[in-house]
């Protein structure tokens, strides 16, 4: 019987990973929904001189402040794991992929530089314009950043084209202990901005979009509740920029940017597409859904998930992280948001029918609870289906199979020879600590938003008329 290679790394070591990245992510998403919605309550205040939306935008630079801080802390910790645990990371990253870093090194500067500026200077400025250009500079140093990390992260699921994997151990049977039996490298350097090729793009903005979603579902589902409970006009004029938008982001998503990356998975990844589809059988074999939604047809086959080695096959938990996560709870959200965005909107309208107030006074109490649930578990499904479904590889490839077979995925391993330092002794009481503290620096950054809200000045006196903007 011939040994199965090991392309995946131990369950400690991608535990804590995972749960780090995670952790990360949401508080990045945090940081780019909250400065956001600054920039676009000052816009609206500019408009208006409505000292609601001057409050609000104020409020929100500070609390995109919190997260920024605790959050740029926090990624200095996912980079020494990056460091220890995936060494070989580091030297495929300086062989390569390193433009986007690169380019983040310059954002991550302007965010330092200019977000101060934009937080600091509330008053101190006399054109109100021009604090608000302000913002949207910094709001761009974080997007920017957003774009660049996300560029990388699109690499690792689908190989950039020019894009070259030597496997240096099958080329010249020799290999060090620790070190990566791999090379990565581009075919000409100009390729290296085809890390920003189209296919990235998608990813990247539908990453961007999902930090958005959540973000601004969690503050809605707040102003909800404190809607319902008093009824003030102010929050409902909140929620008239919070759940349309997020309605609106989340169409796009789904039939947009979502059908895009899902023909990329069919393209570059067949195994991942098996995976996420639940595909569980081996060989060729129609699936009409499939079919329909990637050919408009009923009548194509695909390779089933049992078609490739089980040392190459991503873990089958990602079907459910896809579809009950990602796709349900999405689906669920748009159908929360656009209801409401439809009594918000046009209550005029709406309000004339029995049926839809008493739909409407369920979708409100029941959102308070549901959208944000629904936002959060359609964003961490998203995550792990993309990231877990490319495992055990990064810079992920299929080739077609000369013996007819299924398309044969090539890629970095991230196991023992790939990305993975064997060497490393890596305790199971460190990785419990690492873990107390990945979780406990996001709920000091909920803490300090909570402390601030709590004692936060009043800087102007708001009077709000009910429909005022």
């Amino acid at each position: 019987m011939v040994d199965q290679p090991i392309l995946g790394a131990p369950t400690d070591v991608r535990v804590v990973t995972a749960v780090g990245v995670l952790a990360h992510l949401a508080m990045a998403s945090s940081f780019l929904g909250t400065i956001l919605l600054a920039v676009v309550a000052e816009y609206l205040y500019i408009r208006s001189r409505n000292p609601f939306w001057y409050n609000t935008a104020r409020t929100f630079s500070v609390i995109s402040t919190i997260f920024f801080g605790v959050g740029a802390a926090f990624g200095t910790l996912v980079e020494f794991g990056l460091v220890t645990l995936w060494s070989n990371f580091i030297s495929l990253i300086g062989e390569t992929i390193v433009l986007p870093f690169y380019l983040e090194l310059f954002a991550f500067l302007t965010e330092v530089i200019i977000f101060p500026l934009y937080v600091f200077t509330w008053n101190k400025i006399g054109n109100q314009v021009l604090h608000w250009i302000i913002g949207i500079a910094a709001a761009f140093g974080g997007y920017y950043s957003a774009y660049n990390i996300l560029a990388v992260m699109a690499s690792l699921s689908m190989r950039p084209p020019g894009l070259e994997v030597i496997n240096l151990y099958q080329a010249t049977g020799q290999n060090v202990v620790g070190l990566t039996d791999y090379v990565v490298k581009w075919a000409s350097p100009t390729d290296a901005w085809n890390m920003f090729w189209w296919g990235a793009n998608v990813f990247i903005f539908h990453g961007i979009l999902a930090a958005v979603i959540l973000t601004w579902s969690i503050i809605a589902a707040i102003y909800l509740y404190l809607y319902i409970r008093d009824r003030k006009p102010e929050r409902l004029m909140m929620l008239k920029v919070l759940v349309p938008t997020v309605a609106v982001l989340t169409a796009i998503q789904g039939f947009v940017l979502g059908h895009l990356q899902g023909e990329l998975v069919l393209q570059n990844d067949p195994l991942k597409l098996s995976a996420l589809e639940g595909m569980f059988w081996s060989g060729l074999r129609v699936d009409p859904l499939t079919s329909f939604l990637a050919y408009g047809t009923f009548n194509h086959a695909f390779w089933g998930y049992y078609s490739w080695p089980a040392y190459e096959r991503p873990p089958a938990f990602v079907f459910v992280f896809y579809w009950a996560f990602m796709v349900i709870f999405g689906i669920l959200l748009g159908i929360w948001s656009g209801a409401l965005s439809l009594w918000y909107l046009f209550p005029g309208f709406f309000g004339r029918f029995g049926w839809a107030r008493a739909l409407a006074n369920f979708f409100e109490r029941s959102g308070v609870y549901l959208m944000p649930f629904f936002a959060a578990f359609a964003s961490i499904g998203g995550a792990v289906a993309a990231e877990s479904g490319r495992y055990p590889f990064i810079l992920v490839q299929a080739d077609p199979n000369p013996n007819g077979g299924p398309p044969i995925i090539t890629g970095v391993p991230v196991g023992p020879g790939g990305l993975l330092n064997p060497t490393l002794y890596f305790p199971v009481w460190l990785a419990v600590l690492v873990l107390i503290v990945e979780v406990a620096m996001p709920s000091l950054a909920v803490f300090m938003v909570y402390l601030y809200l709590k004692r936060a000045p009043r800087y102007e006196e708001t009077k709000v008329k009910a429909v005022e903007y």
